[in-house]
This record gives C-alpha cells, sequence and structure tokens, in this order.
C-alpha cells in the first residue's frame, strides 16, 4: 500500500464514525481520518481524491445509494473504492448498492479484524485501479486502446486475442470467445459506438471488446464456460430490446490453432446471421485438418424442403435413418459432436430454468425433465398437463413437439421441424416460456 492514505467515513451519526476511527488506528500507514455526513460528502470530495470512503448505510437510506451513484459519474471518482457499512438493509438495497458501484459490503455489527481486512482489500484495490487507468491511458496513447470506447483496436486485433488465449492456457482456465454483431432490423443510423456500449452493459468488468470490423466485435470472456456465454448473449440483446437484436458465433478456448478459432466464429456468425437473435457453436465449423469440413453449399441443398422425402414432409416427422446416406461419416460425427454440445448448452440450461422458477412458483405443479437424443420436458397439475418433446434425427434436424393435454383432450399440439444448430437458448426459453403461459392460463380459467 501507498505510504499514507486517507480514508473518508461517510455518516449520519457520529457514534458510528467515532467506533470506526477507533478500529482504524491499527491500520499501518494511514495518514488521515476523515469524517462527514451524507448530506456534505459531495462538497468535501471537492478538495481531494481520499483512497476509500466508509459509507453507512442504515434502513435503506436512498440518499446513501443516490451518493454512490453521484459519486461514480465523476470522471476522479469513477474507480475510487466504496466499502458500504449495512445496518438493516434489505436485500433489494445492497444489490442496487454493488449495480451503483460499490466494492464490499460490511454487515453491523462490525468486528475489528473484519473492518480491517476489507479496508485493506478496498486500499489495495483503489492501487490496483490507479494503475490500470495509467496503462489504459498509455494504451491509448499508443492506438491499441479506443479512447472514447475502452475497447482494443482493430489493428491490435489479433495481437490481443493471441495474447488473452496464451494467458488462458498457461494458467489452465476457463474462457470463451464471442464474435457478435448486430442483426438486419439494427437502425443504420446509430453508430457503432451505440452498439459497443450495449455490450459493456452486457458484460463483466474483466471481460474485453475487441473491433473486429466496423460491426463486428470479439468479446473475450474470462473464466467462462459455454452456457455462460449463452447467458452474456442473451443479456446483450435483452439490453438492445424488441426493435433490434444480435448474432453471434461462440467458442470455447481449448487447444485450438488460432487461425481456425478465427475462421470458425466467422464462419458460425455467418450461419447465425440467417435468422435473428442466434448464437452458434463456432466449434461446429473448424476446417482445420484434424476436423471434417462442412460444405455450407450443400447443406443449403438439402435444407430444401424439396429434397427432403414427400413421405417426411407430409407426416411433419424427423427424417429416418436413411436420410443419413446424404452424408459422408465425418459429417454425420460432427452434427452429433455438434448437438450433444446443443443439450449441454442450450436444451438442458433452458429445462432446468423454468424448473426451478415453476418449483418456487407452485410447489404443487409435478414436473419431470430429461434430455438425451430424445429430450422431455413436462409439467402437469390435476388433469392438465404441458409438454415440450425434443426428438433429434440423429443428421442435423429436430423435430419439437408441444402439447397441453386437459382431461385427455388436446388444447395445444403444434410440430416443427427445425436445423438444431439456429435453435439458441433465447429461442428455447421463449418457446418454452410461452407454452408454461398457456398452461397457467388454462389452470387459471379451470379454477
Amino acid at each position: 500500500m501507498a505510504d499514507a492514505n486517507t480514508v473518508v467515513i461517510v455518516s449520519d451519526r457520529q457514534e458510528l464514525v467515532n467506533q470506526i476511527s477507533q478500529k482504524l488506528v491499527l491500520l499501518r500507514n494511514l495518514d488521515k481520518i476523515k469524517s462527514c455526513s451524507i448530506e456534505e460528502a459531495q462538497n468535501m470530495f471537492d478538495g481531494f481524491s481520499p483512497n476509500v470512503i466508509i459509507l453507512h448505510c442504515d434502513n435503506n437510506n436512498l440518499h446513501a445509494i443516490n451518493l454512490v451513484k453521484k459519486i461514480k459519474k465523476q470522471e476522479l471518482y469513477k474507480n475510487l473504492p466504496i466499502l458500504l457499512i449495512n445496518e438493516n438493509c434489505s436485500r433489494e438495497t445492497i444489490i442496487e448498492a454493488f449495480d451503483s458501484g460499490i466494492s464490499d459490503v460490511l454487515f453491523m455489527p462490525i468486528i475489528d479484524y473484519e473492518l480491517l481486512i476489507r479496508v485493506i482489500w478496498c486500499l489495495q484495490k483503489n492501487e490496483l485501479n490507479l494503475s490500470i487507468e495509467s496503462r489504459t491511458e498509455f494504451l491509448t496513447t499508443l492506438g491499441v486502446v479506443q479512447a472514447d470506447t475502452g475497447v482494443y483496436t482493430q489493428k491490435y486485433c489479433d495481437d490481443f486475442l493471441k495474447n488473452e488465449i496464451t494467458q488462458t492456457r498457461k494458467y489452465q482456465q476457463r474462457a470463451c470467445i464471442l464474435l457478435v454483431a448486430p442483426d438486419k432490423k439494427y437502425p443504420e443510423y446509430k453508430n457503432p459506438k451505440e452498439f459497443i456500449s450495449i455490450i459493456k452493459k452486457s458484460i463483466r468488468l474483466n471481460d474485453s471488446i475487441i473491433i473486429k470490423d466496423v460491426d463486428q466485435f470479439y468479446v473475450y470472456l474470462h473464466k467462462t464456460k459455454l452456457n455462460g456465454a449463452y447467458s452474456v448473449f442473451e443479456r446483450i440483446n435483452n439490453n438492445l430490446g424488441i426493435d433490434a437484436g444480435a448474432n453471434a458465433g461462440v467458442v470455447e478456448v481449448l487447444e485450438q490453432k488460432f487461425d481456425d478459432i478465427k475462421e470458425a466464429l466467422e464462419a458460425a456468425l455467418e450461419k447465425a446471421s440467417e435468422n435473428t437473435n442466434s448464437l452458434i457453436v463456432a466449434s461446429d465449423f473448424y476446417a482445420g485438418e484434424s476436423k471434417p469440413t462442412m460444405n455450407f453449399e450443400a447443406r443449403r441443398e438439402l435444407l430444401n424442403p424439396k429434397n427432403l422425402s414427400q413421405e417426411v414432409e407430409q407426416s411433419k416427422d424427423i427424417p429416418t435413418n436413411e436420410a443419413q446416406g446424404a452424408f459422408d461419416k465425418n459429417s454425420i460425427k460432427l452434427f452429433n459432436q455438434a448437438y450433444q454440445r446443443k443439450l449441454k448448452v442450450v436444451i438442458s440450461p433452458v429445462f432446468k430454468k423454468y424448473e426451478n422458477i415453476l418449483k418456487i412458483k407452485r410447489q404443487d405443479f409435478a414436473i419431470n425433465s430429461y434430455t438425451g437424443n430424445k429430450s422431455l420436458f413436462s409439467v402437469s397439475s390435476g388433469d392438465v398437463c404441458a409438454s415440450m418433446a425434443i426428438e433429434y434425427d440423429g443428421i442435423e434436424h429436430a423435430l419439437i413437439r408441444l402439447t397441453i393435454m386437459d382431461n385427455e383432450q388436446k388444447r395445444l399440439f403444434e410440430t416443427e421441424t427445425v436445423d438444431f444448430t439456429i435453435l439458441d437458448y433465447r429461442r428455447m426459453s421463449m418457446m418454452l416460456g410461452e407454452l408454461i403461459d398457456k398452461f397457467i392460463i388454462i389452470l387459471k380459467k379451470k379454477a
């Protein structure tokens, strides 16, 4: 830590200020302890920049939360650590405080060693923030980082990604890379910087955005598995709103060659851009010698309904195993591997999400789910049962059946055969969510 530090205690209760001040004298290298009320705080900071602020918040005091927001809006204090002393505050207030920019929280009554540990941590974080800010300013002068957005420039895109991948592998950590772009509905009059700001709202502080092209951006997600990348992608689309969306390819960093990662991400984004709000696992599109090559033109032909058997088209059923003759063994193997990943990062998480939601909402619901080449999610109450069944054909299609039965009578029966590569987390969530909403509406009408 620095030789001299200044801690400001902000509280409307003088006895608490005295109590905290007495405990902080045990800190080494502490130069000054200052104090003020919440109302006086803003004027006090105009004269100097402290190293840490200890802010007391009692009984969901909104003035304390608003003070955090005001402090974080100022350029000089945006990285200043704030330790919140919580006294009788609700969970929602604490969450809002973290969203507003506090660094840590301490609960009353105050324990000596815990206060010291957390203040020391905040002091260390302050020094780290100042060091990061200095290095970022230096990278900006070199043209590595954009001055107005804080993202890495296109010129150093490959160099940055190679370095991050090397560090990830060195420390045997998990990481994912998204290649994301706005869809065709995104307004042309909007500046790419606005899209960057949407991405920044959707990721963590230790994640990075790198410009690939005018409207394409890499997002490097540290310590993240594929299901975490799906969550980030969902947040990006939620933050964009209903008028526009984003498409993306994603890959989990393992032992792939760098050029293979880039080519696979580009192919995945191209495929995703055929739709909207689509995220496709890029590892399905590796073109290296160790991976089978996919012929996209041939796949588009095979997806044409005219080339599917007439019997399949009429019955709305999935293709039979005989259809596998149109594919070589490597392609079939690749499709199966891709579907297994789809089960792991899309279907299973969506089933689990709604299972947890329903268990919290209604304990009298009977819920059953399993995943595999035949996957099922069902929920029932009394004589009413709703289900989503997904059946994989062993190649590239999945048949989805949505059913609601009321006393053995079908109230809803919908089937759809889809290319499973475009079956993403958002689409699955919408389909299952709408099915459950209709199920609950029927129950309410019967009540």
